[in-house]
């Protein structure tokens, strides 16, 4: 990329935390950059320099976003769970959120921030994913017996998950805002693979011995994106 290439306007977040810098691009913060306490603003521009052919094709795959809002309740449809969230000004760097009776999440610090707040919640969520995926995996391998080498559960942008060669099987976080059925559709979906890795015929005819109507599932699941709140898309 060439040195007079023009930096986007970007944001600096200054980060207790940070050991390097660190550089996001979403559709609610635009460029940002993550650096240590004291950290010499005069590298920067050097920083981006480096990164500019990955830094246009993220901001090119973002677009406008609505409005980034915390939320005064979360659904995970695939537990049927609701969560209700309550929110307490606290002068700290991050959010931090605390389960309290009665399936509340209490949230303290900069809460009037709203790009904070869902880094917080996704945290949580994260670790409610974790919980809840790894065990039902584990089942769903026994009881149908389709062996999976080892699970990551992360976010995915594009995929509810994936399974390579070596039967390793990677989860998408937000299954947890499907409804249940189609969440053990996923689950099994990934299973399968870990027997066919393709989308053969011999595939579909194993998947469909666990789920009848897969192959509808399939394009139900492909269209549920929109059950996916604002916040854990950041």
């Amino acid at each position: 990329m060439s040195q007079d290439w023009t930096i986007p306007e970007y944001s600096i977040r200054e980060s207790k935390r940070a050991r390097q810098v660190t550089i996001k691009v979403s559709s609610w913060t635009g460029l940002e950059l993550v650096v240590p306490v004291g950290f010499k603003r005069s590298e920067i521009t050097k920083i981006l320099q480096s990164k500019a052919r990955w830094i246009e094709r993220s901001l090119a795959r973002t677009h406008p976003a609505e409005e980034l809002k915390r939320p005064e309740s979360i659904r995970l449809g695939m537990l049927d769970e609701i969560w209700h969230t309550e929110y307490s000004i606290v002068p700290t760097e991050r959010v931090k959120v605390s389960k309290q009776a009665g399936n509340v999440l209490f949230l303290t610090g900069p809460v009037d921030d709203a790009v904070l707040v869902a880094e917080g919640l996704n945290q949580w969520l994260q670790k409610r994913a974790e919980d809840v995926l790894a065990p039902w995996l584990g089942r769903l391998s026994e009881e149908l017996s389709l062996p999976f080498s080892r699970l990551s559960v992360r976010r995915q942008r594009t995929k509810w998950g994936s399974c390579s060669a070596e039967k390793s099987i990677s989860l998408n976080r937000n299954l947890l805002f499907l409804s249940e059925p189609m969440a053990r559709y996923v689950l099994v979906h990934e299973l399968c693979h870990g027997r066919y890795l393709d989308h053969s015929k011999r595939f579909w005819s194993l998947l469909e011995t666990f789920e009848p109507n897969a192959r509808q599932t399939a394009a139900k699941v492909r269209v549920e994106a929109d059950s996916v709140p604002r916040w854990a898309q950041v």
